[in-house]
């Protein structure tokens, strides 16, 4: 199995856009767009880019603004920069064309492109599926973020310190406004990080992995407005309406996951999605589980099954 580095000037004029391109050691037969969460790196979505190379798909991913490897070339750790939070659906694109440019110079321009979105990462997804829906074969959204009790609360207080001047400072009061409460359901909490999921050894390397946004500082006050201003656009029938209706849009997510209003917010997806007449968009929450389903030892291989038997029954 292959592996490219790609780097591409970020459309916000600042930064360098580190990204990765896997290929499968079989012919390929697709290819998946994998977008990151918020504060966290590309590359913490190791284990479900080994599968989908088994399954014979190539893996593209790039670390957004402000985050990971591309944050740590010019120091901006959790700082957006001052273009705003269409940035990273434009780069989201940029890699796309990037992707292209290479698999075609590989002879493999045919390939079709399909996307999966984790987290921060689905709302990006969505943003780019609402703009570029057409190229898209299927859509996956993993720990779909939608309903969140805290938004207003996030883009209030974030809101006010961006017109104090204070943009580029770390916020972390808003983080604590906003991941704090995030346990306040569960009985067996152990650290402020347990929404994450339910495997502690998962909480404790998130905590402790040197390239996510919290372990060398704090995402800024931009950060969080950014967050706050691309909720705003993907949420409501305007945006469903925006999606084309024959997109295979599928959504998973742990019914415990507070990111997704403990699954309620994951079927109102489903439900604007089914309103504007998507003809195939499909649901699943796994009972007991939290926001990384992806990662929990117990339930990754039966979700990355599930990934990828959803792109193979789309994918010619």
């Amino acid at each position: 199995m292959a592996l490219r580095e790609i780097t591409f000037p970020s459309a916000d004029d600042r930064d360098e856009i580190q990204a990765w391109l896997h290929t499968p050691l079989r012919a390929p037969r697709g290819i998946v767009q994998i977008v990151h969460d918020f504060g966290e790196h590309s590359r913490r979505c190791h284990h479900p880019i080994g599968t989908l190379l088994d399954a014979g798909f190539v893996g593209a991913h790039d670390d957004h603004v402000g985050h990971g490897s591309t944050a740590r070339r010019n120091d901006t750790w959790g700082d957006p920069g001052e273009a705003g939070w269409e940035t990273t659906v434009l780069d989201e694109r940029r890699l796309h064309d990037a992707v292209r440019a290479e698999l075609r110079q590989a002879g493999h321009a045919e390939l079709q492109f399909t996307m999966f979105g984790h987290s921060w990462g689905s709302m990006i997804a969505r943003e780019y599926a609402a703009r570029h829906g057409d190229d898209l074969e299927a859509l996956v959204l993993c720990g779909v973020v939608y309903g969140m009790r805290q938004d207003e609360t996030m883009a209030r207080m974030a809101e006010e310190a961006l017109a104090a001047g204070r943009a580029a400072e770390p916020a972390l009061d808003v983080a604590e406004a906003v991941f704090g409460p995030m346990t306040a359901r569960y009985t067996d909490v152990r650290t402020p990080n347990d929404w994450i999921a339910c495997d502690p050894e998962v909480v404790d390397d998130h905590a402790a992995d040197p390239l996510n946004t919290m372990t060398v500082g704090a995402p800024t006050y931009r950060l969080f407005a950014d967050f706050a201003a691309l909720m705003s656009a993907v949420t409501g029938a305007q945006w469903a309406a925006r999606i084309p209706v024959d997109l295979p849009v599928r959504l998973i997510a742990g019914d415990q996951d507070p990111a997704g209003d403990y699954g309620e917010g994951v079927y109102a997806v489903a439900d604007l999605l089914a309103e504007a007449g998507s003809r195939s968009t499909s649901t699943t929450t796994y009972s007991g589980w939290r926001h990384e389903i992806h990662d929990e030892r117990a339930i990754r291989a039966e979700v990355e099954a599930d990934v990828v038997s959803f792109l193979r029954r789309h994918l010619g």
